[in-house]
């Protein structure tokens, strides 16, 4: 795609190639999101190559061929992964051509894509938007035509919205687009296109939040190349509820395939697909079908938004939740070792306790403090003393200790269960695991079943070890509720609370 583009396209000359004629030699001077266009080029022109290749592409490889440009210096050897998302956009369109033979796909920010040469069924109309530079290096390869058109304006300019006839079917592509607008500029655009365009269909690509805090740091895809920041990273599961909370009319919301072709990238994407808290936090390739009906437009975001907003460290209050007795504080067991956990959720837990922790440390300090000048004060003035409050000083010690160690009984009581459950469980799975590879009836059925019990244990394992460490997090957070109380019911009455 093209955000920005600096510098100028050198010239070059022409030669023909096929039954095509094709500039040679050019030097695209392309800078900082605009050069992404020549990685997804040469993608897509290696993988054509290929023998085994999931793109037939012709057009990138006359293309990669005429670009005088050190691709493998600059981007490495090709993965195949981009290739497989223009694959994947590519049946998207075939599929919906189906049924809007002359419908217009709209392309934002498409750069050298050749996706409306894959995809041409004779009758389809194509709007590539794009900034003005970049269409001019498109000119250069793939000029405009009466079905083919080119426009010069920002994919965040409304204005392209006006060269589309909708009558036929809208379908937008935002391919290697999205990732590089600021959170709020991908939300207008979504939004305006199901303002805009009731029926129509798009498809973009997203990657997760953990690959778009790298690129801020300036990550590097090899020694000559750093990746521009992706400020718009968004996990798996947060993509739904984050574009149903954008906008009302959104009839359906699908995941398309998009996984490395072949080898080990191909092998380690399945496995992470089968480990419940790292499987939403993957790149993804997204189909939103927009509604017909327009409904009324919500004056407020909804509940269950996703919104990309700096991440605050909230201290927690060192008040507990209101409570008749200290029983009352006796929390509710969880039983996180069936739930699905993930790892930003297991260290939030972390925080939380070590907070808490620290929190009860400090208002402590100052109650034993107070408590020492109360101490020297009524060893001058003993008539003086404050009797009251040192009458309640080891009753109350008493009660607090006391139930924290109920509490931590009843949840070490809990994890012994939990953990003989585990292992009755692991005992029950290894036996039908055994009976299993016993009616194997060749190596390689073998082998396939030994790999799949391989991913089951991982994914059991992977979850057991979240879950019961959200146990002794909830339970060291139960005990020193009483505790807790306790202090802050001190602090108060010394006055070193508010």
């Amino acid at each position: 795609m093209s955000k920005s583009i600096s510098t100028h396209v050198g010239t070059g000359t022409l030669r023909l190639v096929g039954s095509e004629e094709v500039q040679s030699g050019v030097v695209p001077g392309l800078a900082e999101v605009s050069e992404t266009m020549l990685w997804s080029l040469h993608n897509r022109a290696h993988e054509a190559k290929r023998g085994d290749g999931v793109l037939d592409d012709p057009a990138s490889v006359r293309i990669h061929g005429a670009i005088d440009y050190d691709f493998d210096g600059r981007f490495g050897e090709p993965e195949g992964l981009l290739a497989v998302r223009a694959a994947g956009i590519d049946r998207a369109i075939q599929e919906w051509l189906r049924q809007h033979p002359d419908g217009c796909v709209v392309s934002l920010g498409e750069g050298l894509e050749t996706q409306v040469r894959r995809v041409d069924n004779g009758r389809m109309h194509w709007l590539s938007v794009d900034l003005r530079d970049a269409i001019q290096l498109r000119e250069r390869f793939l000029p405009s035509t009466g079905r083919f058109r080119h426009l010069s304006v920002s994919a965040l300019d409304p204005a392209w919205m006006d060269a589309v006839d909708p009558s036929a079917g809208v379908f937008v592509v935002a391919q290697g687009l999205l990732m590089y607008l600021e959170p709020r500029e991908v939300r207008a655009l979504f939004t305006g296109v199901a303002d805009r365009f009731p029926g129509a269909e798009m498809v973009f690509d997203v990657v997760p939040r953990w690959f778009s805090a790298l690129t801020a740091r300036g990550l590097m895809k090899t020694r000559n190349y750093r990746l521009p920041r992706m400020p718009w990273g968004i996990n798996r599961d947060e993509v739904e509820p984050t574009l149903r909370g954008w906008h009302p009319n959104i009839a359906e919301v699908t995941f398309l395939d998009y996984v490395a072709p072949r080898g080990l990238p191909r092998a380690m994407a399945s496995l992470i697909h089968e480990i419940p808290f790292v499987r939403h936090e993957v790149p993804s390739l997204i189909h939103v079908a927009i509604g017909n009906a327009v409904p009324k437009l919500m004056t407020s975001p909804r509940a269950g938004e996703f919104e990309i907003t700096s991440v605050a460290t909230e201290v927690p209050s060192l008040r507990p939740e209101p409570a008749t007795s200290l029983k009352g504080l006796q929390m509710p067991i969880n039983d996180p070792v069936s739930e699905t956990y993930s790892i930003a959720g297991f260290f939030a837990a972390v925080t939380r306790n070590a907070d808490r922790g620290g929190a009860v440390a400090t208002a402590t300090r100052k109650v034993i403090g107070k408590r020492v000048a109360l101490g020297m004060a009524a060893a001058l003035n003993p008539l003086g003393a404050d009797h009251d409050e040192f009458a309640q000083i080891i009753p109350e010690k008493v009660e607090a200790f006391t139930s924290a160690s109920a509490i931590m009984l009843e949840h070490s009581s809990h994890a012994g269960r939990k953990i003989a459950r585990l292992a009755s469980d692991e005992m029950t799975t290894a036996s039908r695991a055994v009976a299993a590879m016993i009616s194997c009836s060749s190596p390689a059925a073998l082998a396939e079943a030994q790999a799949n019990m391989a991913l089951a244990w991982f994914e059991r394992a992977a979850s057991s070890f979240l879950g019961l460490g959200m146990l002794a997090l909830d339970a060291h957070d139960a005990a020193l509720a009483p505790i807790r109380q306790t202090v802050v019911a001190n602090a108060e009455r010394l006055g070193e609370y508010s």
